[in-house]
C-alpha cells in the first residue's frame, strides 16, 4: 500500500539532519541460540515491512522540505555474514552506527545476520534504523514481531493476510498540549540557578575523527531482582538507581574536585501523552528527553542521589518539559549549520551522561526452536551525544546494558573502567545500606 508523501515532523526532521552529518543511527543486537535460515528470515522481514507504513518509506528532499515517500521503496535488505569469532557482532554493530542510509529508494532499516557455523551456536541479528522512524518501543516491537513471523513460517503455519497499519501524523500533531504547564516551565527557568555541567574530554577531535565505541554488561537475574526490590524500599526507581550509579562512577573516575556539577539526560517515551494515546504496536519516533543537573560531593550517598534523580525527572515530566521540547519553536529552525555548530561546541557533548532505559519487556524465552539469549542497543554518539551513554533493557529478569563512549574523547581504558564501575555500584547498592564517593 502506498501513502501520499508526508513531511517529516519536528523530531523526525531533527534526527534526519543529525543522520546526514553522521550521527544518531540506531542499532539493535539480538543474540539467539539455534539455526536461523536466511531465506525464511527474509520472508519474515517482508511481512513486517508490509505491516508497518514507515518501514515502507524512504526520505526525499523537496523544495519545501524533507518528506517520507512510499512509491518505489525497496525491500528491507538482509546481509548474511558467516561468523569468524564470537565477538565479531560487536565490531559489526559499531560499524553500523557509522554507516548512513543512502538518499535513494532504500528503506530506513537494514538487517545483518551473523550466522553461526555451529548447529547449536549463537547467532546475532543486527537491526539498524534511521532514528527518524523508531524509538525504543518500536525497536522492541520489531524484534518480537520478526521472531514471531519467523517462528510461524518455520512451523509451517499459514500467515494471515497482512493489512498495512494506519500512518500516524507527526508527534507534534499528536501530543496533548494541555499537559504542558507553560507558566511552571517559565517559572522554573527564571528561578533556577543553572550550573554549567562538566564533560569528560580526554582528547579533542573533529567530528570526522570521532567514533562510537560499545561495551556490554549483564546484571544477573538475582541481582536485577534485588535491585528492583531495593529501589522500592528506597522509594526510587531502577532508572534513578542507574543514573546514580553512572553519576557516581563518572565523578570518582574522571574528576577530583570536592563538588562537581554533572548533567544527566534521560529519554522519555511520549506515547501516553498523545491524544489519542499511541499504541505500542505502532512503529515511529515518539520520544523526548529530560536534562537535569546534579551536584555531587564526597558525602553524596547513592540512594539519596537515586531519589534526587527520580524526583527531578518526575518534576520535569509533570510540568511538561519533554512535551514542550517537541512543541517549541526551536525545533522549527534547526538546520544543518546549527547541528554542525553543536557538534563542535564542547565537542558535541550535550550532557555528562545520558540514559536510554527501555524498561521491562516480556519477550518470549523461545520462538520455536530459537532461544533469545541477549539483547543490546545503542545510538551513535560521535557527532552529538553524552560523554558517557547507557542503553538498558530488562528481559527475562535480567538487565542488559550497552555502554557507549566516543573515542578519542574518552579512551577505551576509561570507558571500560566506567562501565565496570557502574555495574559494581549497582551491585554494591543492593548489598549495603548506602555508600558515598569516599567509600
Amino acid at each position: 500500500m502506498n501513502f501520499p508523501t508526508r513531511k517529516l515532523g519536528l523530531i523526525e526532521n531533527l534526527f534526519d539532519i543529525v543522520h546526514d552529518v553522521g550521527g544518531m543511527i540506531d542499532v539493535n543486537v539480538v543474540r539467539i541460540e539455534g539455526l536461523i535460515k536466511p531465506a525464511i528470515l527474509q520472508q519474515a522481514l517482508d511481512c513486517l515491512q508490509k505491516l508497518h507504513p514507515l518501514l515502507q518509506s524512504h526520505i526525499v528532499n523537496l523544495e519545501d522540505g524533507v518528506y517520507f515517500e512510499w512509491e518505489g521503496t525497496t525491500k528491507i535488505p538482509l546481509h548474511v555474514i558467516d561468523k569468524q569469532d564470537d565477538n565479531q557482532w560487536l565490531q559489526v554493530a559499531q560499524e553500523e552506527l557509522h554507516q548512513k542510509f543512502p538518499k535513494d529508494t532504500s528503506p530506513l532499516c537494514r538487517v545483518t545476520l551473523l550466522r553461526s557455523l555451529i548447529s547449536n551456536g549463537i547467532n546475532e541479528i543486527i537491526v539498524t534504523f534511521h532514528h527518524a522512524i523508531t524509538d525504543g518501543t518500536s525497536c522492541m516491537l520489531f524484534v518480537d514481531q520478526l521472531l514471531f513471523y519467523y517462528q510461524q513460517m518455520t512451523a509451517g503455519e499459514d500467515i494471515p493476510k497482512i493489512a498495512t497499519m494506519q500512518l500516524l501524523p507527526p508527534l507534534e500533531k499528536l501530543l496533548d498540549s494541555s499537559l504542558v504547564s507553560k507558566n511552571n516551565i517559565a517559572e522554573k527557568q527564571h528561578n533556577e540557578v543553572i550550573s554549567t555541567p562538566e564533560f569528560i574530554i580526554e582528547e579533542e577531535a573533529s567530528p570526522n575523527d570521532r567514533h562510537t565505541c560499545l561495551m556490554t554488561r549483564i546484571l544477573s537475574q538475582d541481582m536485577t531482582l534485588r535491585l528492583s526490590d531495593r529501589c522500592k524500599q528506597e522509594k526510587t526507581t531502577v532508572h534513578g538507581a542507574l543514573a546514580a550509579a553512572m553519576l557516581l562512577s563518572v565523578a570518582k573516575i574522571a574528576f577530583t574536585d570536592l563538588a562537581i556539577s554533572l548533567s544527566c539526560g534521560s529519554n522519555v517515551n511520549l506515547r501516553k501523552y498523545c491524544k489519542p494515546e499511541v499504541a505500542t504496536d505502532n512503529i515511529g519516533c515518539f520520544i523526548s528527553i529530560v536534562e537535569e543537573i546534579h551536584t555531587l560531593e564526597k558525602n553524596t550517598t547513592f540512594w539519596n542521589l537515586a531519589r534526587e534523580c527520580k524526583s527531578k525527572i518526575s518534576h520535569a515530566i509533570n510540568i511538561g518539559n519533554p512535551l514542550a521540547r517537541i512543541l517549541s519553536d526551536d525545533l522549527k529552525y534547526v538546520n544543518r549549520d546549527i547541528i554542525l555548530q553543536i557538534s563542535n561546541h564542547h565537542l558535541g557533548r550535550k550532557n555528562t551522561i545520558e540514559i536510554s532505559n527501555r524498561g521491562k519487556f516480556n519477550l518470549a524465552d523461545n520462538y520455536g526452536e530459537l532461544k533469545l539469549k541477549e539483547l543490546y542497543f545503542a545510538t551513535g554518539q560521535h557527532v552529538i551525544g553524552g560523554s558517557f551513554w547507557l542503553g538498558v533493557v530488562t528481559i527475562h529478569d535480567q538487565l542488559f546494558c550497552t555502554f557507549a563512549h566516543v573515542v578519542p574523547l574518552v579512551s577505551s581504558k576509561t570507558g571500560e573502567l566506567l562501565a565496570d564501575s557502574v555495574i559494581a555500584n549497582m551491585q554494591k547498592a543492593c548489598m549495603s545500606e548506602t555508600f558515598t564517593l569516599e567509600m
